[in-house]
């Protein structure tokens, strides 16, 4: 890897040597430049040449015609305004020394050292006397001797350090050097938590820092990145606080696997956990937050954004979409560090539907609102119902350590109610993590432990099961809620309480909503531990052996209790009782041998090693009706009835092993080659011809630093200028493919049934082919960063479950076909500019996405084996659990991921929506029909931060922009059928709704829209928002209380203030972290607007 200090050059290994003055060379060269010269004298003499590359014209050209090496050098630096001296094996070159005037002061002769922070001596540092001429450069053990006016000042400077001072007032004095963080390079944390620098990469990495994370803290983490990271798009979980983060990088690439990012913790990949995720339009209760919500941001250190192929090739298969790759804080060194913080936020709705408080019940009893218009306007509000909701979260961290020993400890406590009562969330967390260094600091030691305690309770996210919003939503304005908030009343005949609520189901399984948030609760108790160790020799400078391990062990425990009179499609006069039991390990481990070393000119970073994943999971569902009422345990479920369930999907034990290799070879650091292979053998492919040979996936890329291979490009405007370009190949051996190379036995209720897919041996992994080409470039010095990003990604060998004839005896096959391209841009600009005396940087983010299903299935015959044969293909395909009645969401070819098609009115050859004169009323629906309404992504987003920072006093702001797209709302269609939306009251008032340029009765026109008719309900999902604020101040509070070292109060919020939205709910928002809910509003939970302070404490 590159360091600063090699700007002086050491470019050849010692040998011993007697009388080097004398000794005897044959060196003839004609033309060549001074450095090549020099290069051939160290390897014709064996000697070492130390110079300040500042100090010597090394691209002059000199002839050299010499028998000894004083003759050699004193042609080669012949001209040169330096001087040069023979201490053994080593020749020193020096600035030389101006004619010395007469000195005014006695002088004296200072000798010393100059070490790192390390340590280690620095060579070829220049110690210059300030006001004078005199100048030395250090030697090889970074020793040096200088004479100084007595008292004067003495400057010692070395790229990449902070500049040095001491006094001459002492003969031997030692000069620690300190890295100046401004000019060194930035390294980057890579695939298998690698560090790279920055400037060697030849794909993008984006890289975030704890203040990122936590300085508008939330209780999923990935939430604080949204709009912070150039091709990534983070969408919220409508499921409220602790619910899981759907996060896509550089668009959706698997038809029928995950299209999430993989998440890794100090470069060991961990499992997703995602359990209960919405799968249709009816089920979004009892949702859970994924395994990336269970971690603590306070042990969060920075965060890299691997999001393409080749910054995530060495993850082979798990790879395809990207990682978020975190990095833990550790121990350091020196005193006892505590800090204590605390974050107090407080919710409310973001976005809603509009609703109408003008026109009361149809009639006396009934559940709509298309009565007459009321004299006085209901006090109703729906949004009443909602209640402010809380977050608190404390957490404590302790850091210390010796020279050889640092520990860091962090217990975290995170408490939440949501914004519908009975709504909660609390999260406990403790890590502890120990480094040690042995044996001299060549052997390093590191372990950790991470326990996770989360209990989770009602978190619904959309769907019409379980779900209060829907009654409230749609509740007549002329009725008093006030008198359902009793929700159970006493029943004599039963001897206990049952619901109250007079309205029945309405065809939508809807409940008293009161009843629903305190009588039918989803409660969710999850455990976490991990434990890591991991062992690092140093065989040799720049060459080491590293081992990891990882046992990663979760427990979940799901509990749906219904009260007895629930709705009977839920559970029996008595109640209902259901349980799930989820448990995953996951083992890791890996060996890499690690190379980094010169050889002259050039460069080797190389790291090789092999891998095992091994991952088991057990899930049981079992429950059902109750025999005694309200008495929620499995003792007391009727037998007879009762449910039990082991699918075969959650139940599994799979591995992947996996050898890899990635060499980055840099000449004259300013040219760069990387070259990744990995080869996997997973189980998942098992039964296949893939589970013997594996996958294999190689990547290339090459990053070139211009304004260092281009003499004179480098100006004071031009700091730096680095084109880059790589080309990759990923895979997806997706879960959806587990067991399909072989027949398979299902359970189902204690019941065996042979599966009726037909076994396919010649399945193969999804595979990702990806380009791209980068620019980055820095003006006026770390002034203006750019740095942008081209890609083009072709992911094919995608899964299909075609459905087979029943002649055949099967119902379905698994089968491998189509292909989906994305290609994009993702750029961002910073600027770091002082204003005056407060300090501003601001950074803007822009991404753009396109994706187009380019094939689905091509024809393919399938051959059963007995003779028959069929052939199989799709032009179109309808994703399941994705037709929400108008809406539906469906792929074509030629189309994309996200593609929405709705139901339309009939219509005239003139496209003019048909009208029944005579009854004044639309004719209706064209049955059968379905159109393409639009996608649910965006043309592109943009991301807009800033911080200022003035005497102690930051603030900082972030807006963001999603432009393009279109989202549909099945709520607006249930509200308008109902007469409960502001629309309906305004086409009342205005005499009726508007169709062709004639009034037609509104609630005649309502009732036949909403909502059947999908078309009428498509937004726009364009909005601009201010996404986060943050004011802070640094209280110099250490003046008052000396054992407090830094305290920082903030004023922080979230979704404060929506500029520009036309759709009734936030397009931002998802009901699910699978891939097709993104952009259907079907009673959703609103987003959260969210205003906090933050206290931080350091002692």
């Amino acid at each position: 890897m590159y360091k600063p200090k090699q700007t002086v050059l050491v470019l050849a290994m010692l040998l011993a040597s007697a009388a080097m003055n004398a000794q005897t060379v044959s060196m003839r060269l004609n033309g060549v430049t001074v450095k090549a010269a020099i290069a051939h004298l160290e390897k014709e003499s064996k000697c070492s040449v130390v110079y300040d590359a500042r100090t010597v014209n090394t691209s002059k050209k000199v002839n050299v015609n010499a028998k000894t090496v004083k003759e050699a050098v004193s042609q080669i630096l012949a001209g040169q305004d330096v001087t040069y001296e023979i201490k053994g094996n080593t020749i020193v070159v020096s600035p030389a020394k101006a004619p010395q005037r007469k000195q005014q002061q006695p002088k004296r002769k200072v000798t010393g050292q100059v070490l790192d922070e390390n340590g280690d001596p620095v060579i070829g540092a220049t110690i210059s006397v300030k006001g004078g001429t005199e100048k030395v450069v250090t030697d090889i053990d970074g020793n040096f001797s200088i004479n100084a006016a007595d008292g004067s000042k003495v400057e010692v400077s070395y790229l990449g350090y902070k500049n040095r001072e001491f006094t001459a007032d002492r003969a031997n004095v030692t000069v620690k050097m300190a890295q100046d963080q401004q000019v060194l390079n930035e390294v980057v944390v890579t695939a298998l938590g690698i560090k790279k620098e920055a400037k060697a990469l030849s794909y993008n990495v984006q890289q975030l820092n704890s203040q990122d994370i936590t300085g508008v803290k939330d209780a999923s983490f990935m939430n604080s990145l949204a709009g912070k990271v150039a091709g990534v798009e983070i969408n919220s979980s409508a499921a409220g606080i602790g619910g899981g983060v759907k996060v896509v990088m550089r668009g959706a690439k698997s038809l029928s696997g995950n299209n999430n990012a993989l998440y890794v913790i100090d470069g060991i990949p961990m499992p997703s956990l995602s359990v209960n995720q919405t799968s249709d339009a009816y089920h979004g209760d009892a949702q859970s937050g994924d395994a990336a919500s269970m971690v603590n941001p306070d042990d969060i250190e920075s965060i890299s954004m691997l999001s393409g192929a080749a910054a995530s090739a060495l993850y082979g298969s798990d790879a395809a979409n990207g990682v978020v790759m975190i990095t833990t804080k550790k121990g350091q060194k020196g005193r006892v560090n505590v800090s204590y913080s605390n974050n107090t936020s407080f919710f409310s709705p973001f976005v809603t539907p509009e609703f109408q408080n003008t026109y009361g019940q149809t009639s006396s009893g009934s559940f709509s609102s298309w009565g007459s218009k009321l004299a006085t306007p209901s006090t109703y509000n729906p949004l009443d119902f909602f209640q402010t909701g809380w977050n608190e979260g404390n957490s404590v961290t302790l850091s210390t350590g010796s020279e050889h020993s640092q520990t860091f400890v962090s217990v975290a406590t995170t408490n939440a109610e949501g914004i519908v009562e009975n709504n909660t969330l609390d999260r406990y967390n403790f890590t502890v993590r120990n480094t040690t260094g042995f044996l001299n600091d060549r052997l390093h030691l590191d372990l950790s432990a991470m326990y996770m305690n989360v209990a989770e309770k009602n978190m619904v996210s959309q769907g019409l099961y379980f779900n209060p919003i829907i009654p409230i939503y749609m509740f007549p304005a002329g009725d008093d809620i006030r008198k359902y908030m009793a929700y159970e009343q006493y029943d004599q005949e039963r001897n206990f309480k049952t619901m109250y609520w007079p309205f029945g189901n309405q065809g939508l399984s809807m409940m008293n909503p009161y009843w629903e948030t305190h009588r039918t609760n989803a409660i969710n108790h999850k455990e976490r531990f991990i434990l890591s160790g991991g062992l690092t020799y140093d065989i040799a400078k720049g060459i080491s052996l590293a081992g990891r391990a990882k046992v990663d062990r979760s427990a979940g425990l799901y509990e749906k209790k219904y009260a007895a009179s629930t709705d009977a499609l839920f559970a029996g006069e008595n109640g209902a009782y259901f349980r799930t039991n989820d448990n995953t390990r996951q083992i890791y481990a890996d060996a890499i041998l690690n190379i980094d070393k010169y050889f002259g000119d050039f460069s080797l970073t190389a790291n090789l090693g092999a891998s095992i994943k091994d991952v088991e999971t057990s899930y049981t569902y079992t429950g059902g009706f109750l025999n005694v009422p309200n008495s929620f345990t499995l003792n007391n479920v009727v037998r007879a009835t009762a449910y039990m369930d082991q699918d075969y999907d959650k139940n599994y034990h799979e591995q992947t092993q996996s050898v890899f290799g990635t060499a980055q070879v840099g000449y004259k650091s300013m040219v760069y080659l990387d070259v990744t292979a990995r080869n996997d053998w997973s189980s998942i492919l098992g039964g296949t011809s893939f589970e013997k040979k594996g996958f294999f996936y190689p990547s290339v890329g090459l990053s070139a630093i211009l304004t260092d291979m281009i003499p004179g490009l480098k100006s004071d405007v031009l700091s730096f200028l680095k084109l880059r370009g790589s080309y990759s190949e990923v895979g997806n051996a997706s879960s959806a493919m587990r067991y399909m190379a072989a027949q398979r036995f299902e359970y189902k209720n204690a019941q065996p049934s042979t599966t009726s897919d037909f076994p396919n041996t010649n399945l193969e992994p999804e595979r990702t082919k990806a380009w791209e080409l980068g620019l980055q470039t820095n003006l006026w010095g770390d002034k203006i960063n750019l740095n942008v990003s081209l890609y083009s990604t072709r992911t094919f060998n995608q899964f299909f479950r075609p459905k087979l004839s029943a002649t055949s005896g099967y119902g379905r096959m698994p089968v491998n076909g189509g292909r989906v391209d994305n290609k994009g841009i993702e750029a961002s600009l910073t600027v770091n500019q002082p204003l005056g005396p407060v300090k501003w940087s601001t950074t803007l983010t822009y991404t753009l996405n396109r994706n187009k299903i380019h094939q689905l299935l091509a024809p393919k015959t399938v051959d059963f084996g007995n003779g028959m044969t069929e052939e199989v293909s799709l032009k179109q395909m309808d994703i399941d659990g994705m037709n929400f009645g108008p809406v539906k969401v469906m792929l074509t070819e030629g189309g994309s991921i996200g593609d929405l098609y709705t139901t339309v009115p009939k219509t005239d050859e003139h496209g003019f929506v048909i009208v029944d004169y005579n009854t004044k009323n639309i004719v209706g629906l064209d049955e059968g029909k379905w159109v393409k309404a639009g996608n649910v992504n965006p043309k592109y987003n943009i991301g807009w931060r800033n911080s200022f920072s003035w005497n102690g006093i930051d603030l900082n702001f972030l807006f963001t922009a999603r432009v393009g797209g279109r989202v549909a709302s099945i709520t607006q269609g249930y509200m308008d059928y109902f007469g409960a939306s502001k629309a309906t009251a305004d086409a009342r008032d205005a005499g009726g709704a508007l169709v062709n340029g004639v009034r037609i009765p509104a609630q005649d026109y309502y009732q036949k829209v909403g909502p059947s008719i999908g078309s009428y309900y498509i937004y726009s999902a364009s909005n601009v928002r201010l996404s986060e604020l943050s004011v802070g101040y640094n209280v110099p509070i250490k003046k008052l209380v000396p054992w407090i070292q830094n305290m920082h109060v903030a004023f922080t919020g979230r979704n404060l203030f929506m500029i520009y939205c036309k759709a009734p709910f936030d397009p931002e928002l998802t009901a699910s972290t699978g891939t097709f809910f993104t952009g259907i509003d079907n009673f959703m939970m609103p987003s959260l607007r969210n205003l906090g302070f933050s206290v931080k404490v350091d002692f």
